[in-house]
C-alpha cells in the first residue's frame, strides 16, 4: 500500500486520499480504506447501481461514497458531491 496516512474523516480528506490511491485501481482503492477504517458495501435494489460503500474511521466519523475513477463521490442526505480542488482564477 502506499504511504502512511491518518484518515480521520474522508469526505474533508477527500483530496489528500485521491491524489495519494491516484492511479490505483478500485479494488486497491477499496483495500487500503480497508486498512485505514471499516468498509462495508451498501446493499442495493436496483441491479445495475454503481457499488456503492460506507466507510467508518478509527474515530467514528461516517461517510457513504462510491469510486468514480480517480475520484470519490460522496451520498449526502440531500447532495452527491465529488471534491474538487478550487480553481484559484
Amino acid at each position: 500500500m502506499r504511504g502512511t496516512f491518518p484518515l480521520l474523516d474522508l469526505p474533508s480528506q477527500a483530496l489528500a486520499v485521491q491524489q495519494l490511491l491516484k492511479g490505483l485501481a478500485a479494488e486497491e482503492k477499496l483495500a487500503w480504506m480497508t486498512a485505514h477504517g471499516g468498509l462495508s458495501r451498501v446493499k442495493m435494489f436496483y441491479p445495475d447501481c454503481q457499488p456503492i460503500y460506507r466507510f467508518v474511521s478509527y474515530i467514528g466519523m461516517e461517510c457513504v461514497f462510491f469510486v468514480d475513477g480517480d475520484e470519490f463521490a460522496f451520498i449526502c442526505d440531500h447532495t452527491t458531491y465529488i471534491a474538487k480542488e478550487r480553481d484559484p482564477n
